[in-house]
């Protein structure tokens, strides 16, 4: 069953390998052992949770000098961290995984007593936008990025040190970053709580609070103008966010996922 495989030619470019480890062509890896499952676990452990593939190395940085991870990135730096749009398929994966977990959960909560008041048609309707959000939660989880991205270039227009794709960088890790480490955070507030208000609090804070942190250390700026700027931030997001439920809730009506509300 864990025979060794017998590799004459690479499976990347087809170069001939027999005597050698690495493919002399292409540099991959000669693989001559079947696939078992202590061999997924290693692979896993490997890829995300070995310091060589920089993964713990990026997770704790974009907490003490995000600076050096983002900042690198748009300047050059692509070997030290995990780039950009790995970072957001790792955080993709990790609110996929949160989402199995706590969507029944969050269903109940919604519908508690204590956080909604709301007719049986209404729940209904309510449950139907959760169900949509979370089947297309890593799509719109992408699409907002481009949209905080151009929220903060608006915000920072007097300031020419990151462009808008600069910006969208920034999201790609700062907001991956985030979202996934406050699931984590709220998971246990989720299933020992009652109090969706309280949640959702806690979430939004650390979102904003994360965010203007890491901001405040690319543009260098001192405490006074990154709460200004944060401010300014909070009151376009709520106008942005109102604008685009009203367009959410109008494709919804299109493709027949709630009833309208007036029949």
């Amino acid at each position: 069953m864990n025979a060794l495989i017998t590799i004459e030619n690479c499976k990347n470019c087809g170069q001939h390998v027999e005597n050698h480890n690495f493919c002399p062509n292409c540099g991959a890896k000669k693989i001559t052992n079947r696939i078992t499952p202590k061999h997924l676990i290693s692979e896993f452990i490997e890829r995300f949770f070995n310091l060589d593939n920089s993964f713990i190395r990026t997770f704790i940085h974009l907490f003490t000098k995000p600076e050096e991870v983002i900042g690198g990135y748009i300047n050059g730096l692509r070997k030290r961290y995990i780039h950009a749009f790995g970072y957001f398929a790792i955080s993709a994966t990790i609110m996929g995984f949160y989402s199995f977990v706590v969507k029944g959960r969050l269903g109940d909560l919604m519908t508690n007593p204590l956080n909604s008041s709301l007719s049986m048609e209404q729940i209904e309707t309510q449950n139907s936008i959760v169900d949509f959000i979370f089947q297309y939660q890593t799509l719109l989880n992408f699409l907002l990025i481009p949209i905080l991205a151009l929220l903060s270039r608006i915000v920072f227009l007097n300031y020419k040190k990151y462009n808008l794709t600069e910006h969208l960088v920034i999201y790609l890790y700062a907001y991956s970053h985030i979202i996934s480490l406050m699931a984590i955070i709220v998971l246990p507030f989720i299933f020992f709580s009652y109090n969706l208000t309280t949640i959702t609090l806690i979430q939004f804070s650390g979102y904003i609070i994360y965010v203007a942190f890491v901001l405040k250390r690319l543009y260098s700026i001192n405490l006074k103008k990154i709460l200004l700027k944060t401010l300014l931030f909070i009151i376009l997001g709520g106008v942005s966010y109102i604008i685009l439920i009203l367009i959410a809730f109008l494709i919804m009506l299109l493709i027949g996922v709630v009833e309208p509300p007036f029949t």
